[in-house]
């Protein structure tokens, strides 16, 4: 497993929690509450909240590529992920800006519905270990930025919570259920943690990863979400040839969101390697689904297929506009211009009407 460039190996920064993952998210203490990537622990002393999860997915038919950003509010000193994966993965650092971009290009559009020609009155404003453990199979290990990724492979679950354990994971019942069909299907994981040395210094912010790995269909992971205990919202990117449909248990229980469906220019973004996944695959669907019930409403893995048809959504909003002449709102603008207008009138009529008569010189008379 390797880093696709040195960009991407130089990235973690630091400030809030900001980890990428899909599958697990742990540290080495018992849990304070769950997101939608499956599990989120530390210490009682600590206080943990997830604020978002989004992932960018593409699939050329035997290859997947999966960004993976989840943010959230932390004061623990140490955190991890496992993840799991169809087949072994390679890992590396995601630029940002890629979920940036794509969260304002999928965003709703403004449109004018009305004008406000007049201010509105009122008080206030208005809202706005390789090999060690038998049963495990420890397929490569990277270091990138602070932390310590590894992909390994598992047949026994209990072996796999050893090895996870003797690292300074600690799966919770909940969590080890959840990975339990993962081991059983033969799917492959990426474990990574905080390296101690980083602990000292790192306050929290990590770049989102890059996930690789051989798939036979586009898939992202979400059963370990079931475990999770309060309501969890995802965000989805696929980027393909054309738009793509939720089709698995989960979306059957209750249909996703369609955020957005469209084609974007690879030339329209900033980012490179937005550009380059664009390049592969220009058609962007977005879907959100929030599950207030997750033990209840996440039976399965997402998964997509190609959709009926290539028709574009772009959500829109009712916005009122402010007429203005110059700073001013145009109503009281031109109000007191026709105000205005009108007294000259009047005091010109009054002066006209009050004004003395002219009388008419008489004319010379002619000799």
């Amino acid at each position: 497993m390797g880093t696709r460039s040195a960009t991407t190996r130089r990235g973690a920064r630091a400030a809030l929690a900001s980890v990428a993952l899909a599958g697990g998210l742990l540290a080495a203490a018992p849990p304070a509450s769950a997101c939608a990537c499956g599990g989120l622990v530390d210490t009682p002393a600590y206080d943990t909240a997830v604020s978002s999860e989004s992932a960018v997915l593409q699939w050329d038919g035997t290859t997947e590529t999966l960004l993976l950003e989840l943010e959230t509010l932390s004061q623990a000193p140490e955190v991890g992920l496992i993840l799991p994966t169809p087949a072994p993965a390679e890992v590396a650092l995601a630029d940002p800006a890629v979920f940036r971009e794509l969260d304002t290009i999928t965003a709703p559009r403004p449109v004018v519905a009305d004008h406000r020609w007049w201010p509105e009155l009122g008080f206030g404003s208005p809202a706005d270990g390789a090999g060690a453990t038998s049963g495990v199979d420890v397929l490569d290990e990277v270091r990138l930025g602070p932390l310590d990724v590894t992909t390994l492979a598992a047949t026994d679950g209990a072996a796999l919570d050893a090895w996870l354990t003797e690292r300074g994971f600690q799966l919770t019942p909940s969590i080890r259920g959840a990975v339990a069909p993962y081991v059983a299907e033969g799917w492959t994981f990426v474990a990574a943690r905080l390296a101690p040395e980083a602990a000292a210094t790192f306050d929290g912010t990590l770049q989102p990863l890059r996930v690789t790995f051989p798939s036979d269909a586009l898939v992202y992971p979400m059963r370990m979400s079931a475990a999770a205990q309060d309501t969890q919202r995802t965000r989805t990117y696929v980027l393909a040839d054309g738009r793509v449909d939720r089709a698995d248990a989960t979306a059957d229980l209750a249909a996703p969101q369609v955020r957005f469906a469209g084609r974007v220019d690879p030339a329209t973004v900033a980012s490179d390697e937005l550009a380059a996944l664009l390049g592969a695959g220009g058609y962007v669907t977005a879907h959100e689904q929030t599950f207030t019930e997750p033990s209840e409403e996440i039976v399965s893995d997402f998964a997509f297929v190609p959709a009926a048809s290539d028709v574009a959504y772009s959500p829109t909003y009712t916005v009122v506009a402010d007429k203005r002449i110059g700073p001013f709102f145009a109503g009281p603008v031109l109000a007191f211009g026709g105000v205005l207008a009108l007294s000259v009138l009047v005091v010109w009529a009054a002066r006209r009407r009050h004004a003395p008569a002219r009388v008419a010189a008489p004319r010379p008379v002619r000799a």
